[in-house]
């Protein structure tokens, strides 16, 4: 994959957190934040709108240049790099009380290695929220990666059984806290806008009332789940 060609997708900033990160953000005490795998930094831009980030160390990676540059904008004081998020080189071990990842471990090389990646940034007790796709048996959709129907076409892998991330996560001292799974969903309209606003750096797309309305449209996808997995640093 080509990080930069696929970072010219533009992600459409909403102002949805998920229930289960918003529990264990006010559940426990923190004071550092890291985004594994920060994108434009969708996630980001809420939590900081919403006043998550008041008095806290804010920390982002992305494999990808482009997108580190507009995560930056969204605040001076994010502490924001390019790295991988299998061999991260720009953060110190055992610094991180809250890490969160949505949706990059089934795009990396090597999961196994993002999970020790994961356990060796965070503090004692440090919690990790990471999120990921779930294919049941049954699960279809049109892409395909390495030969199989993907959800994506840079999807290394789709989880088919839990203990296929459980197990790594446990041999990295992360203990299982909380796991969902619920129906997944895709806009039918964002397909089109990534192509319409595909090399625009702005951010005010997403911002149009309008557009909001149509990309509200989705339909959940035949035999795909999102699957939320809320761990902690033994």
């Amino acid at each position: 994959m080509d990080v930069e060609e696929y970072s010219k997708y533009l992600q459409f900033y909403t102002d949805e957190i998920p229930d289960l990160l918003l529990k264990y953000l006010n559940k426990v005490h923190w004071r550092s934040y890291l985004d594994l795998g920060c994108g434009d930094g969708a996630l980001l831009n809420t939590l900081s709108k919403k006043g998550y980030f008041d008095g806290k160390i804010v920390y982002a990676i992305d494999l990808s240049e482009r997108r580190i540059h507009l995560a930056k904008k969204i605040d001076k004081d994010f502490r924001c790099f390019v790295d991988d998020a299998c061999d991260i080189q720009t953060i110190e071990r055992n610094s991180i009380d809250f890490l969160v990842s949505t949706h990059v471990i089934e795009h990396v090389l090597n999961d196994e290695a993002m999970v020790k990646e994961i356990s060796k940034l965070l503090n004692k007790n440090g919690i990790v929220y990471l999120s990921t796709v779930f294919k049941k048996r049954y699960g279809w959709f049109y892409k395909r990666c390495n030969g199989n129907w993907a959800l994506d076409y840079t999807h290394l892998r789709e989880y088919t059984q839990d203990n296929q991330l459980f197990d790594l996560l446990r041999r990295y001292s992360l203990e299982i806290l909380e796991t969902k799974k619920s129906s997944f969903s895709l806009s039918v309209t964002d397909a089109v806008f990534k192509k319409i606003f595909r090399r625009s750096n702005k951010r005010d797309v997403y911002k149009n009332s309008f557009l909001r309305f149509l990309r509200s449209f989705k339909v959940p996808i035949l035999g795909y789940q999102e699957w939320e997995i809320v761990c902690q640093k033994e």
